[in-house]
């Protein structure tokens, strides 16, 4: 496990605070440092120079999986997400993927999200503590990613449960029990979308896993492993990590009226937020990368081969890249020169498939909720959080809602 004097990987893992043992790492260690043989990048410009770069892979991660796990479903998902491919696999499918994942779909889908975010809203009381995790940020992306693949009613919830138990594979240290429970989740899951697969060869819908069937490139297709992959990765993506952004974000927002104000006013735009919860509090804290050609990277040569960690969390509050970093500041997307943009959906050839969905989401979540509930407030200042030493999320977030509008 890579590691500083003073810090190592798996200290992210449950830790309520990660955000000061990175910026103490980054104090000792600066923005790239040698860990013998393997590298962190603690640095915004070093992290977005290793990102950009041609020969940057991440195809060694799905190398790990197949030895580590055993034949089976989990190993089939984590050996062909297309976030761990190499090309040419990774070009063949993000291409594919491209043609049935467009923008225009992604746009298309405002007017659902905007109806399921008013339906849902419609329900709760005004004065009773809501937890807004689970009653709300977790139902909207839920609702959307299973609309968008064409995953019938009857497998929503359960697919949703599931996907949540697969991802323990992606954090670190796993016990003998995370590994176990993820492994019979992938199991179940990937047999309830071979099932929804046959469906859609026999009857084809207009829906996403439609066209990822019928997309072709060149006569390729995606192999039946290579789609099981991916739906299951679209799944998990689509909803776990929009629902811990929306709600990492609130954190941050609920206890300043004077943002919330500015935001109802007009003054401040919802994108803006946006953007500022993807850099204060992203769902995402680490990637792992490696090279296959050498780099010089903030005074260091990092060599083919040698494992890279690049530390997003940190990336996102480096003080050389944002001005007051460890400041939740919305405004700072309206000044100019405006700052670069956070690393949370990564860059170059890995950037995320999902990226302008998770913001489309986010912004009609937060838009209609301050129109809905302009006096929302936090319900309980004390929170608790998760954190699997790759994915950091709050646990619940209990709040009152106020009268309506």
């Amino acid at each position: 496990m890579p590691e500083t004097a003073g810090f190592q990987l798996g200290d992210l893992k449950n830790s309520q605070d990660p955000y000061a043992i990175l910026e103490a790492a980054r104090a000792k260690s600066g923005a790239v440092f040698d860990a013998g043989g393997s590298w962190l990048i603690f640095g915004h410009a070093e992290g977005t120079e290793v990102l950009r770069n041609s020969s940057t892979r991440s195809g060694f991660i799905a190398d790990g999986f197949r030895r580590r796990l055993p034949a089976g479903a989990a190993q089939d998902e984590m050996a062909h997400r297309i976030n761990f491919l190499d090309p040419p696999d990774h070009t063949r499918v993000r291409r594919l993927v491209g043609k049935a994942f467009t923008p225009r779909l992604t746009a298309s889908l405002r007017p659902f999200v905007e109806t399921i975010v008013r339906d849902l809203l419609a329900k709760f009381p005004e004065d009773e503590p809501v937890d807004f995790v689970h009653d709300f940020a977790h139902e909207v992306p839920s609702l959307v990613i299973s609309e968008l693949l064409g995953v019938p009613v009857r497998d929503r919830d359960r697919l949703t449960q599931l996907s949540d138990q697969v991802s323990r594979l992606l954090g670190t240290d796993n016990t003998e029990d995370e590994m176990s429970n993820a492994i019979v989740g992938a199991e179940e899951m990937h047999e309830t979308l071979r099932a929804l697969l046959a469906e859609r060869r026999a009857q084809p819908k207009d829906d996403l896993l439609s066209a990822l069937l019928a997309a072709e490139d060149e006569r390729e297709k995606l192999s039946e492993t290579e789609l099981l992959s991916l739906a299951a990765t679209l799944y998990s993506a689509g909803h776990r990590t929009t629902r811990d952004l929306f709600s990492n974000g609130l954190t941050a927002l609920l206890p300043r009226p004077d943002f919330i104000a500015a935001i109802q006013g007009g003054e401040l735009p919802v994108a803006a937020v946006v953007e500022e919860f993807l850099r204060y509090e992203t769902p995402t804290h680490m990637i792992g990368r490696m090279l296959t050609e050498p780099l010089e990277v903030g005074g260091h040569k990092i060599e083919p081969g040698q494992y890279i960690g690049v530390l997003l969390a940190a990336a996102n509050r480096d003080p050389e890249a944002y001005d007051r970093p460890n400041d939740f500041d919305p405004w700072r997307w309206t000044r100019k020169p405006e700052p670069p943009a956070p690393l949370s959906f990564a860059l170059g050839a890995h950037f995320c498939v999902g990226a302008s969905l998770a913001r489309l989401e986010v912004g009609v979540m937060l838009e209609i909720l301050l129109q809905t509930f302009p006096k929302i407030r936090l319900h309980d200042a004390a929170l608790s959080w998760h954190h699997t030493g790759v994915f950091r999320g709050v646990d619940s977030l209990p709040v009152i809602l106020g009268p309506r509008s």
